[in-house]
């Protein structure tokens, strides 16, 4: 009687055991790489990724989103171009969204305010841009191995990921990078560089994508561009949650005139990292003027269940606090 209550311990423990090993191993950990001050999408990707319990955020570090309009128009959105400093908008906007949640303890250092090198190009020698978003990128993938990649999510220009690598290229195999960045015809297999995030670094994707060290994972503007929000329900769900978060998350679709319709790029990004069940991945070719090698690329996301997860974590973060 005795051995077999000592067994019933045993298998019982053994359960308990391979049941939090089993989720420690469902939960992810990322750092989320963002130009939050440029349009309205990142702010919402940032929200979903911190209200999600599944989710660990390590950190959130801002990126410029620097572009040749601001030397010619006065205004981008509703901010002056003259003597604009890019990357500071996005830490204050990141600032604001944490300091909302009541999560400000998150590590959220400023990044690199301008491209890798010079606007023809980058070769050895040419100027490397610091910051502490580099420094911390630098110190999270030395206590990492290729074996327990440090997972970052790139919502914007590569240069803080690009601009770490180049200052100690030994953290490459140590990285898993998400971004979005590019367009690619799925049928013809044909990378596109005409978009905002490749142009904004054009550099940095370079070294991005010539490093074989670096476990790259892609979604196209094309593909991500098929989530939008509609502005009118967007509001009604908002208004109905009194808190900062929201009044924030309205306020934006109103200070970037999203208008009736907004394109939700990076939302689909951080939804297709937390739920790969809702994208379409296949191994594909990089773009041919880079080094050969493959990277993963996302050909299809379910955008409606994306929409639902995103309000069903955001209310259920909302109700919970």
């Amino acid at each position: 009687m005795q051995n077999c209550k000592n067994l019933i311990k045993y298998f019982t423990l053994v359960i308990i055991i391979c049941f939090f090993s089993r989720l420690s191993a469902q939960q992810k950990s990322v750092i989320i790489d963002a130009d939050t001050g440029n349009e309205m999408d990142d702010l919402y990707a940032i929200v979903r990724a911190l209200a999600d319990e599944k989710l660990e955020v390590i950190g959130i570090t801002s990126a410029h989103f620097n572009n040749p309009q601001l030397l010619t128009d006065s205004l981008w959105h509703i901010y002056p171009t003259e003597d604009i400093n890019t990357v500071r908008i996005s830490q204050n906007l990141n600032e604001q969204i944490l300091q909302s949640m009541k999560m400000d303890t998150v590590p959220h250092p400023l990044g690199c305010d301008r491209m890798v090198g010079y606007a023809w190009g980058y070769y050895e020698g040419a100027p490397i841009p610091e910051s502490p978003a580099t420094e911390f990128i630098i110190e999270q993938a030395r206590n990492h191995s290729p074996a327990n990649k440090l997972n970052i999510m790139c919502l914007g220009a590569v240069t803080n990921i690009a601009s770490a690598i180049l200052q100690d290229s030994s953290i490459a195999k140590s990285i898993r990078l998400y971004c979005l960045t590019m367009k690619y015809d799925i049928a013809e297999g044909v990378w596109n560089k005409n978009s905002f995030n490749a142009r904004n670094d054009i550099n940095g994707l370079d070294i991005i994508l010539d490093n074989q060290n670096l476990e790259c994972w892609i979604i196209p503007g094309n593909v991500s561009g098929t989530l939008r929000f509609n502005h009118k329900n967007t509001v009604r769900r908002l208004r109905k949650i009194e808190t900062p978060t929201a009044r924030i998350l309205e306020k934006r679709w109103e200070e970037v005139d999203a208008g009736k319709e907004w394109i939700m790029w990076d939302l689909a990004l951080v939804e297709a990292f937390i739920n790969p069940e809702l994208a379409e991945v296949e191994n594909r070719p990089k773009p041919p003027e880079n080094r050969a090698g493959n990277v993963k690329v996302y050909i299809d996301i379910k955008k409606d269940k994306m929409i639902d997860n995103f309000w069903q974590n955001y209310l259920r973060f909302e109700r919970n606090r």
